[in-house]
């Protein structure tokens, strides 16, 4: 049992129910989302129960959300006003490991992209107010303002972790979070900015 890597964003799908559409704009990021099954691969070559997936598909379809299996232990949750990645990293190990955050961040930021999210708050999955926050149907910002209402500011970037909060991992979870801004730019190819 551990405290998993999630990642709240916005969407622009004509409808969360579109079981067509979200997996068609995911096709873009299969190759990305791969290279952290090949990440895992590298670390745990022994592990049997490794998924195989190479492509985003629909899991379940539920009243009030779809849920997406992807490429590389990554899971998608759609609800009518946000979206929300949940993946089988550890939060310690994404704050602590440079090769598994810089795979996951390049996924993070693909997925975002292909949804139409301008922003993407990281953190850990036991933030529990506001995941219930998500699944009642609240919008990212909602989220945001209650990670932030929870966890304090968020932290000055993703790409270069604290010293501080890296040494923390040794001892327990960081109760640390993170706001990055997507941008899209004219090649159809997706980079990003801390805020």
């Amino acid at each position: 049992m551990g405290t998993y890597i999630s990642v709240f964003l916005t969407h622009d799908l004509s409808s969360f129910r579109d079981t067509t559409e979200a997996p068609t704009r995911l096709r873009q990021t299969e190759a990305t989302c791969c290279e952290v099954s090949d990440y895992w691969r590298t670390v745990q070559p022994y592990e049997p129960y490794e998924r195989n997936e190479t492509r985003w598909a629909a899991d379940e379809e539920l009243d009030y959300v779809v849920h997406y299996a992807g490429p590389g232990s990554l899971w998608l949750a759609v609800t009518p006003r946000a979206a929300r990645i949940h993946t089988g990293g550890r939060w310690r190990g994404f704050l602590s490991i440079p090769p598994l955050r810089r795979v996951h961040l390049a996924a993070f930021r693909s997925v975002a992209a292909a949804l139409g999210s301008e922003t993407m708050a990281i953190s850990h999955d036991s933030t529990e107010s506001v995941h219930e926050m998500f699944w009642a149907g609240a919008t990212q910002s909602a989220c945001v303002a209650a990670l932030q209402a929870s966890l304090g500011l968020p932290q000055a970037s993703i790409d270069s972790i604290e010293p501080r909060v890296a040494a923390m991992t040794k001892h327990g979870v960081p109760n640390v979070w993170y706001l990055e801004r997507i941008q899209q730019v004219a090649s159809g190819s997706d980079t990003s900015q801390s805020t």
